[in-house]
């Protein structure tokens, strides 16, 4: 199958237990979408019947094409291919689930976000949910593969496929677990029918932990996990959110979403007000990460390269979360207006980069165009390797950290490199996060152009 109706199929993106989710394009526009074709698996097929999966599916259109809200995924076409049902919605490059390194093991540890990010995210989060529920939906799926993040980076609830509508009563086999390990509450666990709004604040609870400690709430023996062991930048007030947030008993948990915005918006200006008296203090900031010394850092590898997934860590020198194993800091210095100097590298850098975020074809002509209006001076502008991208890596920081003034502009929080991963795909450094990440060609991402440096000039004059 080469069309979906009028669209044309470009790549499979998912398969879930509904259906099959492919990336298309749109006549005419071109615009790039995200194509959701009913497509069942067997077990749900032999459990619920055709019939009623067919009748789940269009639900699920039709809450997402009725409740319109920012934190909401949009659908804007429905129809039919081949006797099955499909819907098209905005496509995104980027989820949650995957900003976070979770996998199959949720258990495991993951990335946390940088705390006003989380707090962010949580808040557009609570804001989705509090619509929904306002029109009567109860998700019971909210998990971070559930989350899209956009490329000015919001959030948008989708995959409603196990969604409960007000009136609605569940008719499925008795016995069928409806919701995401770690996330669904225990009520939900027990019987599908008694999922309400708290339910989804549960979820929601566990998804915000998850994003400012990179942990679940809950340790292997069901034992609460105090955030503030595991993230120390939070306060006394974390716990006692999280303690009502994901409480067992649905009864002591937060009553509305609007409820739990307002006690997570406290968070926030408790981190803001213990921030401040942190950085008044004369402290100077903390040691970064270590450098190379003594001496200049060997020069990166300036050459694009082609460097497959399975390569990747080996080459890059990775964990298992795709974070240096040793972040090495640069000597970087104002270099006169809008450019950054490492003396470690001899490299030059853009301060900040492109202004929106642009396509791999639209990066590496944003670095001509620098190069061919001679920004700063220099006429070698172009996209980075990874090898180099690598220098600008740096854990989150933590405590008095904070406190010092960024050289780069920390409004890019993702830059494309020069380096493939696919014919189709390129690698990219979250420069926020400090890890490394990839997008294929059409997704959108920041640029960062750099420079060869004076000695590199002279040797090639």
């Amino acid at each position: 199958m080469r069309h979906i109706g009028k669209y044309r199929i470009l790549g499979l993106l998912g398969r879930g237990g509904m259906g099959v989710v492919y990336k298309a394009l749109a006549p005419v526009t071109g615009r790039i979408v995200a194509v959701k074709v009913l497509s069942p698996a067997e077990v749900l097929l032999d459990l619920w019947g055709e019939a009623r999966l067919r009748e789940r599916f269009v639900a699920e259109a039709a809450v997402l094409g009725a409740v319109s809200h920012p934190n909401l995924l949009d659908v804007w076409d429905f129809g039919e291919v081949e006797g099955r049902p499909f819907f098209v919605m905005d496509y995104h490059c980027d989820d949650l689930g995957r900003l976070l390194g979770e996998t199959y093991r949720v258990e495991d540890p993951c990335r946390r976000l940088p705390v006003r990010r989380a707090l962010r995210l949580g808040d557009q989060l609570l804001s989705g949910l509090a619509r929904l529920h306002f029109a009567g939906v109860v998700h019971r799926d909210i998990k971070p593969f559930n989350l899209l993040l956009t490329a000015t980076d919001d959030l948008k609830i989708t995959d409603f496929g196990l969604s409960k509508t007000r009136g609605e009563h569940f008719d499925g086999p008795r016995g069928l677990k409806v919701g995401s390990p770690y996330y669904c509450p225990p009520e939900q666990e027990e019987d599908p029918e008694r999922a309400d709004a708290r339910s989804d604040l549960y979820a929601a609870g566990v998804t915000i932990f998850r994003m400012l400690t990179g942990r679940l709430p809950m340790d292997d023996a069901g034992v609460a996990l105090p955030a503030t062991v595991c993230n120390p930048d939070l306060g006394p007030e974390c716990d006692a959110f999280f303690a009502r947030a994901v409480h067992h008993d649905p009864d002591r948990r937060f009553h509305s979403a609007r409820e739990m915005r307002a006690a997570l918006a406290d968070l926030g200006a408790a981190f803001e007000d213990r921030l401040g008296r942190v950085c008044s203090l004369e402290d100077s900031p903390g040691d970064g990460p270590a450098s190379c010394a003594p001496g200049p850092c060997p020069p990166p590898r300036r050459e694009p390269a082609r460097i497959p997934l399975r390569a990747a860590r080996e080459r890059f020198g990775l964990d298992a979360l795709w974070r240096p194993e040793r972040y090495v800091a640069g000597l970087f210095s104002e270099g006169g207006p809008g450019v950054v100097r490492d003396a470690a590298t001899g490299l030059v850098w853009e301060r900040g980069g492109a202004e929106y975020p642009v396509t791999f074809e639209g990066a590496a002509a944003y670095a001509r165009s620098l190069a061919e209006a001679r920004f700063a001076g220099r006429a070698d502008w172009r996209l980075p390797t990874m090898d180099e991208l690598l220098t600008l890596l740096a854990p989150l920081p933590q405590g008095v950290a904070h406190c010092a003034a960024p050289i780069f502009d920390p409004s890019l929080r993702r830059a494309w490199s020069a380096d493939l991963r696919t014919f189709t795909a390129a690698w990219q450094a979250d420069l926020e996060m400090g890890f490394v990440t990839s997008g294929d060609f059409t997704c959108v991402c920041g640029v960062r152009a750099v420079s060869d440096g004076d000695e590199h000039q002279r040797n090639t004059t």
